[in-house]
């Protein structure tokens, strides 16, 4: 199970720990769905699988190609620069160069074969989600302390140029994580963030992380459990240097390297999935600063240095009193927080009166 913190979460701690870095490379990226679309209609056209004169729609091509309609324009545009299609009626495109023989067709664009290979379309779909799901996640868990507030799967789609697909997949996944759930009209919301979530989450925690240890305790690699206490010694050393994104790591080892190893993968999802205390804490350290953090990392030394000397039920009851330790933190910081203003959001969130 590859599990891996982000800066609210327990997803993709290393692709989006910097907001203007995962744009850069969002960016980067983004091109490739407007060259599959372009290759697949270039190809279908170059081998006169489409009839001259059938009618191109960007919505229709984005249905059967499974993404949003940003990508096909592009690439319908690009087809239109090298003559190989022409302007139809202001509303979409027809097959071939124009001409006044050209006789407009309106048909089922499946019914040429119309699609991408099955390997590209499976490495878009993952892609496309991939790319925005860590900012909507980092989004979503902005706002939840502050209220309740709506996400609306049509505003991600026109946000990240993504299909309703791909969308449904982001609010899919935040919805496993405990981060959003749809309510009696069936809309997306997320919040708020109360002390009784917090304290229900982390009595689950305290129950199951130290069974997951327990069991995993034998199978852990002790030079990867020894590299993990040299960070955490190199951080005490000076905690000055010591980051956000540096407790995100520590965090990482302890909650998700070592208990992700165990067997009864309910057990690993369940941990996983209960990861609001993070979004206050993360939180909190945006505001705030790291300082109050520096309690974590002798915490966090207790139960690897156990583990290390083979002695995991002392590991365990180690990570039973940081749990509860973190709890008592988080319940606190949760208060400071509401003193705050509301933070801007995407357009895409919005607030429930």
């Amino acid at each position: 199970m590859n599990i891996r913190r982000s800066p609210v979460g327990l997803t993709s701690s290393r692709k989006s720990g910097d907001s203007d870095l995962g744009r850069d490379a969002s960016a980067k990226r983004a091109p490739r769905l407007y060259q599959a679309a372009y290759s697949v209609l270039h190809h279908h056209i170059n081998e006169r699988r489409l009839p001259s004169g059938l009618i191109l729609l960007e919505g229709r091509i984005a249905d059967v190609l499974g993404m949003s309609r940003a990508p096909v324009k592009r690439a319908l545009a690009q087809l239109c620069d090298e003559g190989l299609i022409h302007r139809y009626d202001g509303r979409g495109y027809l097959v071939g160069p124009l001409s006044d023989d050209v006789q407009p067709q309106q048909r089922d664009l499946r019914e040429f074969g119309l699609s991408l290979p099955e390997s590209l379309a499976h490495s878009i779909g993952r892609f496309a989600w991939e790319r925005i799901y860590a900012e909507v996640e980092t989004q979503v868990a902005t706002c939840i302390p502050f209220g309740t507030y709506r996400v609306v799967e049509s505003g991600i789609c026109e946000q990240y140029g993504v299909s309703r697909t791909v969308a449904r997949e982001v609010l899919s996944r935040l919805r496993d994580r405990s981060l959003i759930e749809k309510d009696r009209h069936s809309h997306w919301i997320a919040g708020p963030l109360t002390a009784r979530a917090l304290t229900e989450q982390y009595e689950l925690r305290q129950l199951l992380e130290p069974a997951a240890l327990l069991a995993v305790a034998g199978d852990l690699d002790r030079t990867e459990l020894i590299g993990m206490l040299d960070r955490l010694a190199e951080a005490e050393a000076d905690f000055t240097k010591v980051t956000s994104e540096t407790i995100d790591v520590f965090e990482e080892d302890l909650h998700v390297t070592c208990l992700s190893k165990a067997n009864n993968k309910l057990m690993v999802t369940t941990i996983m999935q209960s990861q609001l205390p993070y979004v206050t804490n993360s939180l909190f350290r945006q505001y705030l600063g790291v300082a109050a953090d520096d309690r974590v990392l002798p915490e966090h030394r207790l139960v690897l240095e156990h583990l290390v000397m083979g002695a995991p039920q002392v590991a365990a009851a180690a990570l039973v009193a940081h749990l509860e330790a973190a709890q008592s933190r988080t319940r606190a910081r949760l208060k400071v927080l509401s003193l705050f203003p509301v933070p801007a959001v995407a357009a895409y969130i919005e607030p429930v009166q």
